[in-house]
């Protein structure tokens, strides 16, 4: 892997009118949330379409998102191996949900308490920038300081409403990040699929040498 492997990079029907760049897969790389987190995120929805209109929100998808790119089908096989390989010396960490917060465009989330050990985890995946962009796909879009959000759109009638009730709101928990999940839907789909998992090392534990 010391060069990156090119694939064909011929337009097809599906390409992109204003780049010529084929669209690919839309990939996730998701933080694999503990079932505590999960349920807490399902009593939020719950009192969140308790208010009144609950028609007028949209809910998010339960994920927390570490980066996101496009690369196509016969890349996979590839991908897979440079995200083995990045991750083959990452050791796991615990990190804390605080709270909740918002911002234009963001209408609600819990926050990250402490994002360093997310900005060294995503610094470690900007190799594969150029990589995809050799291959003729967009770029890589990192978080280095993620969000977990529970509303992707709220209605401006019933915005201030939401934001009230939870400005009381406390949230707190702990989490032992172990594992990352890809993801990965066709463009024209709008459910995601598991495609794989990857284990980190245990926290605190450093891999000192490895095959190159």
């Amino acid at each position: 892997m010391n060069k990156p492997e090119i694939f064909n990079k011929a337009a097809h029907p599906g390409a992109s009118a204003s780049t010529g760049a084929p669209y690919g897969r839309n990939y996730e790389l998701n933080v694999k949330l503990p079932e505590q987190v999960l349920v807490a995120v399902e009593e939020t929805a719950a009192e969140l379409e308790s208010l009144r209109k609950a028609q007028l929100i949209k809910l998010s998808r339960p994920v927390l998102t570490i980066a996101r790119f496009q690369a196509r089908e016969e890349m996979e096989a590839t991908l897979l191996r440079w995200i083995n390989r990045i991750l083959g010396s990452q050791s796991g960490f615990r990190f804390a949900f605080n709270n909740y917060g918002s911002m234009p465009g963001t209408p609600l989330y819990w926050r990250i308490q402490d994002a360093e050990p997310f900005r060294k985890l995503t610094d470690s995946f900007r190799v594969l920038e150029g990589w995809l962009l050799g291959n003729g796909c967009k770029g890589l879009e990192l978080f280095s300081h993620p969000r977990l959000h529970l509303l992707d759109e709220v209605d401006g009638s019933i915005e201030r409403e939401v934001l009230l009730a939870f400005s009381a709101s406390t949230y707190y928990e702990v989490v032992e990040l172990m594992e990352l999940q890809l993801l990965a839907r066709e463009c024209w789909e709008d459910e995601y699929r598991l495609v794989s998992r990857f284990s980190l090392l245990p926290e605190g534990f450093k891999q000192t040498s490895f095959d190159q």
